[in-house]
């Protein structure tokens, strides 16, 4: 446990990667839509939320080329990288949710900011009580995180070649599903699916993929070189 700790503490001494630019990407998306919501004066509904989330796939990409061989030539086991790394996600993760949750409740009490704007406050991610929002925002952050985590646990065991055979091979198995949805003219059920289900249910079903990506990570990292 007091490894995993420390591993959690060196990952956190980058407070600048892990706390405050995901923030600034954000609050930058946030300021110029303030001021174009501000221009226009009607209701503007944006993505800009999604910046946060895409950034967690990008720190899952780099913290382990960043971390993995320092910590790994100090000593640190890689069962105790990976959890150490894990709890960080998951801290990080959570601190934000309920962030995103209380900005979200001032957007609403401020009339979206007195001009329309919905940056926050998303109705179909709003849906539900404030702990399955927080739920929402979690999970999603830690599927993206794990997602990115998993490619460079690729590029560590099997190196920059490998890394494009793998996304070769991806890229083939979709195109056939895409063809194979196509030809069996199956995407209106697969659509009036997702219309049909409701973000928390899509959220949960996710939880399937974070948990693929978890166990290939896992694998792939106590085998990789440094």
């Amino acid at each position: 446990m007091n490894r995993v700790a420390g591993i959690v503490k060196t990952h956190l001494t980058d407070k600048f990667s892990w706390l405050i630019l995901p923030w600034i990407i954000l609050g930058s998306s946030f300021i110029i839509n303030l001021i174009i919501g501000s221009l226009i004066g009607d209701e503007i509904k944006t993505g800009g939320l999604a910046s946060i989330f895409v950034y967690m796939l990008v720190i899952g990409i780099v913290s382990v080329g960043q971390t993995f061989p320092f910590l790994i030539s100090f000593g640190a086991r890689r069962k105790d990288y990976f959890f150490g790394t894990t709890a960080t996600a998951a801290l990080v993760s959570v601190g934000s949710a309920i962030l995103l949750l209380l900005i979200g409740f001032v957007e609403r009490a401020t009339d979206h900011w007195g001009i329309g704007l919905h940056f926050f406050d998303i109705s179909y991610f709003a849906d539900g009580s404030p702990l399955a929002q927080i739920w929402i925002f979690f999970s999603v952050m830690m599927n993206l995180f794990f997602c990115g985590f998993t490619v460079a646990a690729i590029y560590r065991k099997v190196g920059r070649n490998g890394l494009f055979g793998v996304f070769i091979v991806l890229t083939l198995a979709l195109t056939c599903a895409f063809y194979l949805i196509t030809y069996f003219d199956n995407w209106k059920p697969i659509l009036d699916w997702f219309m049909g289900t409701s973000v928390l249910e899509l959220v949960n079903w996710l939880l399937v993929s974070t948990l693929i990506y978890i166990a290939l990570s896992y694998g792939l990292l106590r085998k990789a070189s440094t």
